[in-house]
């Protein structure tokens, strides 16, 4: 099943501004490698142009792969760097993307509510 992994970040921590660059070209490197491994599809990076200072990447893949990628021990250090220097930091993974997963996924969710009389 097609998916995607989003990942959010607030305002970096006062006085912790290079380490987040540092931080933040690592991770660019990492989902650059992966996608030329073929392990994700694709990385993008995106800054807020409005508001409060934030941004977020989308790793886009197979939901398998992507959940195998966050529970490696690189991806951990990561993260665990990320929140040390930045607020708000938070990771979702999302399913869907196209039309075979999304009728699988809708597939499923109506299956469930039937087994329970919902449907």
């Amino acid at each position: 099943m097609n998916g995607a992994v989003l990942i959010r970040w607030g305002a970096g921590v006062p006085n912790r501004e290079a380490k987040g660059l540092d931080v933040f070209g690592k991770a660019v490197e990492r989902f650059e490698e992966l996608t030329k491994q073929g392990r994700v599809h694709s990385h993008r990076e995106y800054f807020a142009v409005t508001g409060p200072a934030s941004g977020f990447m989308i790793l886009d893949g197979q939901v398998e792969e992507l959940l195998k990628i966050l529970a490696e021990d690189e991806t951990l250090r990561l993260n665990a760097q990320a929140e040390s220097i930045v607020s708000d930091f938070e990771i979702q993974v999302y399913a869907g993307g196209d039309d075979q997963s999304v009728q699988q996924l809708m597939g499923n969710y109506t299956s469930a509510l039937q087994e329970v009389g919902y449907m």
